[in-house]
């Protein structure tokens, strides 16, 4: 089963990462494809 990035919507097969995102009080787990996922944690070392 295929997902789909939440970042960059691209279709991926496998090697998915679910990531949680608070906003406003509420948390929400997304969907990022390898190199977003990649992306995202570096953005998260600053």
């Amino acid at each position: 089963m295929s997902e789909t990035c939440f970042y960059c919507q691209c279709q991926c097969a496998d090697n998915v990462h679910y990531v949680s995102f608070h906003t406003n009080g509420e948390e929400r787990e997304e969907t990022l494809c390898p190199e977003c996922y990649q992306e995202w944690l570096e953005g998260m070392k600053g």
